[in-house]
């Protein structure tokens, strides 16, 4: 490790009036801007798992994070639920979300246990807009320390925000072609808005709507998203996702009014992260979100651990390594007690797994000094 002694007279003046002119400038063992200290729950422990490294993580904070996908899938809901759990987390907690689909309303909020007073929502039609009103947000957030980390933005959807100029031409009655001017306005927002966010520890989140690429000759693991390129450069995470429907059974729902409708229950969300600047990418889960109760907090948590051996199957019963049987899934599926016993033995092997541990970074910190030395 680099210490204030080792650096010369010259590059000690050097770096001091460098830090005159850039006031976050640091070396990056300490507080640096580029180093993620803390993150927002997402609501289902498999999701924070593939997005941070940790059962316990989550959505980066002072980071932009995207959530894409088709329809009904999931976004909105995992964009809220966030937001609620940061709410329940810090009493100074706010949500301040860009609406450009009039889908929020006080119930939107509650329904995921958040607090629709500690909820702003901007309806907003244009990406200059959008981008010209988070930016003067951020602006008066950097004024205040005491705010920093405990804001999260949202912006729902990128895919439903225009561009000026096609306001402006459908106002006139025009037919004018966009000529990409709404995907260079988007990269302009996710731009201006990329610094601030670290500088303030402000956790950006924004949903965005996928499709298949109609040139390709094959099918894409990366699907293409509505405004560009921009969205996928520019995020630190983007998690994709996909929706199966499930049903309830026939039984539980034959009296109800409307058997047919009644009868899917919720779907199942396939959440891949496309790209990731903090863990391996290409990680997947399955995730399960019932229309009354929410995301289910243990899905995708059994095939995690059985794939570490931390839980084992035989024939259609499981059990730990300890010879501790578990029974039938749907037996301890919803035993706190059990997942409590096997949350702390999963979660250090996925640590391990897809983050470097502080010991593997002093051993290849010394690697480096070794070379230095030989050269």
């Amino acid at each position: 490790m680099t210490k204030e002694k080792d650096i010369s007279p010259g590059l000690k003046a050097a770096f001091k009036a460098l830090n005159g002119m850039n006031e976050d400038a640091s070396i990056l063992d300490e507080n640096a801007l580029s180093v993620v200290k803390d993150y927002v729950d997402t609501g289902s422990l498999a999701l924070n798992a593939i997005v941070s490294g940790s059962l316990h993580g989550g959505f980066p904070k002072g980071r932009i994070t995207g959530l894409v996908g088709p329809e009904q899938c999931g976004k909105t809901h995992i964009l809220c639920k966030a937001i609620a759990n940061e709410q329940k987390k810090n009493s100074k907690a706010w949500g301040v979300i860009w609406d450009s689909e009039s889908a929020y309303d006080v119930n939107t909020m509650k329904n995921v246990g958040g607090d629709p007073n500690r909820t702003k929502v901007c309806p907003v039609e244009t990406v200059e807009d959008c981008r010209n009103q988070i930016s003067g947000f951020l602006d008066e957030i950097v004024k205040d320390p005491d705010l920093y980390g405990k804001i999260i933005i949202g912006i729902d959807s990128l895919g439903n925000l225009a561009s000026s100029k096609e306001i402006e031409d459908a106002r006139k009655g025009k037919d004018a072609v966009d000529m990409g001017m709404r995907s260079k306005a988007i990269k302009s927002m996710l731009r201006t808005l990329t610094y601030r966010a670290a500088k303030t520890n402000t956790t950006i989140i924004f949903v965005n709507h996928i499709y298949d690429n109609p040139g390709s000759m094959y099918p894409t693991l990366v699907k293409s998203q509505a405004g560009g390129k921009g969205p996928l450069y520019l995020a630190s995470v983007l998690v994709q996702l996909s929706a199966t429907q499930t049903k309830e059974d026939e039984e539980k729902t034959i009296d109800k009014m409307i058997p047919m409708a009644n009868r899917v229950s919720g779907v199942t969300l396939n959440a891949m992260t496309v790209k990731n600047r903090f863990i391996p990418p290409f990680l997947k889960t399955a995730l399960e979100l019932n229309f009354k109760t929410g995301l289910y907090k243990y899905s995708g948590l059994l095939d995690m651990a059985m794939g570490y051996g931390i839980i084992t199957k035989d024939g259609n019963t499981y059990m730990l390594p300890d010879g501790t049987k578990l029974g039938f899934e749907k037996k301890f599926r919803d035993d706190a007690e059990m997942w409590d016993k096997v949350i702390p033995i999963l979660d250090e092997r996925l640590q391990k797994e897809l983050r470097f541990s502080s010991e593997e970074t002093q051993n290849l910190q010394k690697e480096v000094d070794e070379l230095a030395e030989k050269d």
